[in-house]
């Protein structure tokens, strides 16, 4: 958990208490899932992302039962828990002195997991909006080689095309397309000529390492917008990423 950050206690209780019934059955799962809030003072707003369209709940189910997920719906490190010796199951090593490793940390162990629960309580309370968070836009653009590192791992760390289940490829594909949108708009908002390389980089970076990945990723809705070329192209890009923002109350 992050230090200004938060669990509801009565949410806390019932997924300890939830978690303690699971392996009283010897249920144990290997992902556990609650939702979490996004909490902005600065403006008095709170924002529940939850999951009740997407996944069974209160009940152990697997990958085929997965639902349509919406586009703010992704499982972030603020919902999911893991079962531990998965962790280490899928030699999960994070790199040291680097943030946003929560995104690693979500994905890597996510070809391990077969069995899957979902509990519908706020869980994990997300303070966002001070001018020095670490996902600030303009602190993230001054870190972008940590983002675009993570990035490449979670490129690197598993074979995504190859995975047999279909729901969990899609899924994996679509999270690679939202991480790699995110580096693309800070590169092309920055718009140093560095930066504009790093962005056609990381696409090569991703073309020469996994092309049928590559086309997966590019296929995607926000695959295909980030890859538009020209001013009218960024122009796209940049507004779609500020609407987005107003949408979904992320900083």
């Amino acid at each position: 958990m992050d230090s200004d950050d938060w669990f509801d206690r009565s949410s806390l209780v019932k997924v300890i208490e939830t978690i303690k019934q699971l392996h009283a059955k010897d249920e144990d799962v290997d992902l556990f899932i609650a939702n979490y809030v996004y909490e902005k003072p600065s403006v008095n707003k709170s924002s529940v992302i939850k999951y009740t369209n997407a996944l069974p709940q209160n009940r152990t189910f697997r990958w085929y039962d997965l639902k349509h997920f919406y586009p703010q719906q992704n499982l972030l490190m603020h919902s999911v828990i893991y079962r531990t010796q998965l962790l280490r199951n899928c030699n999960l090593e994070l790199p040291k002195h680097t943030f946003y490793v929560d995104n690693l940390f979500v994905y890597q162990p996510l070809p391990y997991v077969n069995t899957l629960y979902y509990l519908n309580v706020d869980l994990y309370r997300y303070y966002i909006g001070r001018e020095d968070q670490s996902v600030n836009e303009k602190v993230m653009i001054s870190r972008i080689d940590q983002q675009i590192k993570v990035n490449k791992l979670m490129i690197d760390c598993c074979d995504v095309m190859q995975l047999k289940s279909r729901k969990l490829r899609n899924y994996m594909v679509k999270y690679l397309s939202m991480i790699t949108t995110v580096s693309t708009v800070l590169l092309i908002k920055s718009g140093t000529e560095e930066h504009l390389q790093k962005k056609d980089e990381l696409w090569n970076y991703l073309k020469n390492k996994n092309p049928e990945l590559y086309k997966a990723v590019k296929h995607t809705l926000l695959g295909s917008v980030v890859e538009l070329d020209g001013r009218v192209g960024k122009k796209v890009i940049t507004t779609g990423y500020a609407i987005s923002r107003k949408l979904f109350g992320f900083n």
